[in-house]
């Protein structure tokens, strides 16, 4: 069985490596993307089971990617959780989901609240493990 894993698109350094050993301790994989480019790149090529997605990526926003990936006919099974306050905007633009990140990361467990429609796969998983579900 091949590990999951969980592309996080997202500049903000230290909630990335947070998440991410967090991630990796629940046995998962990471790739980590720090703009558009990068993202897209991990998408289309290392094809993740899941994309934590921020929408403040440089050069191109994290809402096009979402629609970008959104359109693309290989990239359906792909999970899209955005990391925003945005609920109503992640859905509009294609998301599965959304995380939104809370004032302090702790070094165990980062601060989110999940918010998911409808938890399937790999997102169901993730967000029974670890999130609180809203």
């Amino acid at each position: 069985m091949q590990t999951p894993t969980i592309l996080i698109a997202d500049d903000d350094t230290i909630w990335v490596n947070c998440m991410a050993r967090l991630l990796e301790t629940e046995g998962y994989r990471t790739l980590h993307a720090r703009t558009r480019v990068d993202a897209l790149y991990h998408a289309r090529m290392r094809r993740p089971h899941l994309i934590l997605l921020s929408p403040d990526l440089s050069q191109l926003t994290g809402w096009e990617v979402c629609r970008r990936l959104r359109q693309s006919p290989d990239m359906r099974n792909v999970r899209v959780v955005m990391v925003t306050k945005q609920g109503e905007t992640a859905y509009r633009e294609g998301a599965d989901g959304y995380l939104v990140k809370g004032g302090q990361v702790e070094p165990t467990l980062p601060p989110v609240r999940v918010f998911h429609h409808p938890p399937q796969g790999i997102l169901g998983n993730f967000l029974h493990r670890r999130a609180v579900a809203a």
